[in-house]
């Protein structure tokens, strides 16, 4: 199922493909000059230039992009387009807010990167990183526009979109390495907070323990943790406990009873109610769903 916004011009044409809840696909977003309504961009957007220059304004930012340059716009930030030249081309990602989040809570640097990125909307990224993008870009593209999908299809998509995050992750990296960015006592506090829950294995999943490690008061963290991301502290812990959740999921040659151990849970049945609560299923069905034979 596809949906398109055109207007008067061939170029200005904003297409995703919704055939996946976490990740769709657009292809040459240039937004009418002057029509702020249809601008409005909705989920998390990244768009790779790959030909040619544009002119836009963010939120009134004016701004220019030219091969190489990626453009991250945020729900709710308003893009207009100024101009472009006559071989413009670019391809690009609308992604969820889990799977932004995913994207930006990974492991090296993540802070930097996600304070990089709302600081500076355009960035040119290096020749390798964006064939890396254009490269995943067109096979989660083909990925997803299976006619048939086979037997461990989810599983494999997974996958795919898992790498393509820590791959690209590590090419931002280097360029945002490159631009340091200044934190705040709360903002180093709050990196400390994800380094100690990546850290640790298996992860405990009160709050108070994190706090105490860091020597701080539960309300103090969770207070400074919603400041910098918007998110409580419990979500945060809750979303790595669960990737390692899914993760050992995916393994068929680990019982229920030997990820429970692993991980911390208290029973089986404990671990039954939590996988329910998040993931919206039993272990078992989830397993069921992602093809996974025990």
């Amino acid at each position: 199922m596809k949906k398109t916004y055109d207007n008067t011009t061939n170029k200005n044409k904003y297409e995703l493909s919704l055939e996946h809840s976490r990740i769709n696909f657009i292809t040459d977003l240039v937004t009418p000059a002057g029509n702020q309504e249809n601008a409005t961009v909705p989920t998390y957007i990244t768009i790779l230039c790959t030909k040619g220059h544009g002119e836009f304004t963010l939120n009134g930012l004016a701004l220019s992009i030219n091969k190489n340059d990626m453009l991250v716009c945020a729900p709710g930030d308003i893009v207009e387009s100024k101009g472009i030249s006559d071989d413009f081309e670019s391809c690009g990602f609308a992604l969820s807010k889990q799977f932004y989040d995913d994207l930006t809570h990974i492991p090296l640097g993540l802070l930097n990167t996600r304070a990089y990125i709302s600081e500076h909307p355009v960035m040119t990224i290096s020749e390798h990183a964006a064939h890396l993008f254009i490269q995943y870009y067109e096979l989660i593209r083909s990925r997803l526009s299976a006619p048939t999908p086979t037997k461990h299809h989810q599983l494999v998509t997974d996958l795919l979109l898992e790498a393509f995050m820590y791959e690209f992750h590590d090419a931002l990296e280097i360029t945002t390495n490159a631009r340091p960015v200044h934190f705040t006592s709360g903002d180093n506090l709050f990196k400390q907070f994800l380094e100690l829950i990546l850290q640790s294995h298996p992860k405990p999943r009160s709050v108070v323990w994190y706090a105490d490690q860091l020597n701080v008061t539960p309300k103090y963290l969770s207070c400074v943790t919603k400041q910098c991301s918007g998110e409580t502290a419990s979500t945060i812990i809750n979303r790595y406990v669960l990737e390692d959740v899914k993760r050992n999921l995916k393994r068929p040659e680990k019982s229920i009873k030997e990820i429970v151990c692993e991980l911390d849970f208290p029973s089986i049945s404990f671990f039954g109610k939590y996988v329910k609560k998040h993931l919206g299923v039993a272990p078992k069905y989830y397993r069921q769903n992602l093809g996974v034979e025990i």
